[in-house]
C-alpha cells in the first residue's frame, strides 16, 4: 500500500515512464491509477463481503471498460449486468 502512495504522490525512487498523448498531459502509472481508483476501491470493498477471485475478476472487468473509455458508474453496471448471466456463471468465469 505504501508503494501505491508512493507512486501516488510522485515519491516512487524508479523513474517512471511518462507518456504525452495530448500536449500538457503526462501519462503516468498514478494518472492511471487515479482513474481507476474508484474500481479498485470496490474491489476492496466486494473482499469483505465474497470470495477474493469473484472481487478481484469485477475489479479487472470495470478496469478493462474504464480504459475502453466507460465511466466508472457505467462499467461497475455493465459488469454487474453480467453477474446474472447464467452462461457465464456455468463457465465458471464469473463465481457468484
Amino acid at each position: 500500500m505504501a508503494r501505491y502512495q508512493n507512486i501516488l504522490s510522485g515519491r516512487s525512487s524508479r523513474q517512471n515512464p511518462v507518456f504525452q498523448l495530448v500536449p500538457g498531459q503526462s501519462l503516468t502509472a498514478g494518472y492511471f491509477l487515479l482513474q481507476v481508483e474508484p474500481a479498485i476501491r470496490h474491489g476492496l470493498k466486494e473482499l469483505e463481503g465474497t470470495n477474493p477471485r469473484h472481487a478481484m475478476t469485477e475489479l479487472a472487468l470495470m478496469s478493462y471498460l474504464m480504459g475502453m473509455g466507460f465511466d466508472y458508474r457505467t462499467a461497475k453496471c455493465i459488469v454487474e449486468s453480467w453477474e446474472t448471466d447464467d452462461s457465464l456463471l456455468l463457465q465458471g468465469v464469473l463465481t457468484e
